[in-house]
């Protein structure tokens, strides 16, 4: 298993205290690079929830996820979007099979499909889950003040309203999340029985990582 220890940072590189963190939807880094080289940013919920799954996916299989595609990447046309701002990526764990890793990510907040051929090459798609607020699930990024692509929410979070079909409400309909395939139920493969109790607890994780901070400190 890696040693290797990955961090999240502000942009400028400079290092979070954890004890005063930023705003959840501050857009932050984390220090380990997708496959490509590329920088891996996000609000500071999305990375945070990012380093959580790698975390856990060293304890459950020894090695480190790969990112594919980050969030706030406009570079690969069929992504239609989806990439274009927040909370979205493409990743896999390195070794193990497509659906358990598909498994893995819906088990613990990640709302993601297996994607493969003929339509795609081998990845996850996906994206982390936010709060919900308890109207429309649709709504959910915008009202906690998240921007993501159009067809991952639907249009509400760039636009104040429903105006395409929406990723997240497809995964809590148990739907494919592609174009004409929307039908409630017709996705057979594993889903939790609770989504929302999956969601990713970011103050949990934060507590966590102050603690992390103090006792590096006290060292």
């Amino acid at each position: 298993m890696s040693a290797q220890v990955f961090e999240i940072r502000y942009l400028n590189g400079r290092k979070i205290n954890w004890e005063k963190p930023p705003p959840v939807t501050k857009r932050v880094m984390w220090t380990k690079r997708d496959q490509s080289g590329r920088k891996v940013t996000g609000s500071l919920r999305t990375i945070c929830h990012l380093d959580r799954l790698n975390r856990l996916c060293r304890r459950k299989y020894g090695v480190d996820l790969v990112v594919i595609q980050p969030p706030f990447n406009t570079t690969v046309k069929a992504s239609a979007g989806t990439h274009d701002f927040d909370c979205c990526l493409d990743l896999f764990i390195p070794g193990v099979p497509w659906w358990e890793q598909q498994r893995f990510f819906r088990a613990n907040g990640f709302a993601c499909w297996y994607r493969h051929l003929p339509l795609f090459g081998n990845h996850i798609h996906g994206f982390t889950l936010p709060p919900r607020e308890g109207k429309s699930i649709s709504d959910d990024f915008k009202v906690h003040g998240f921007k993501v692509g159009i067809y991952v929410d639907g249009g509400y979070s760039l636009d104040g309203h429903l105006i395409t079909s929406s990723q997240i409400e497809d995964y809590y309909n148990h739907a494919f999340g592609l174009a004409s395939q929307h039908t409630p139920n017709s996705d057979k493969s594993w889903f939790p029985k609770n989504i929302e109790a999956t969601i990713f607890d970011l103050d949990a994780y934060i507590k966590n990582r102050a603690r992390e901070q103090r006792d590096k400190e006290a060292a």
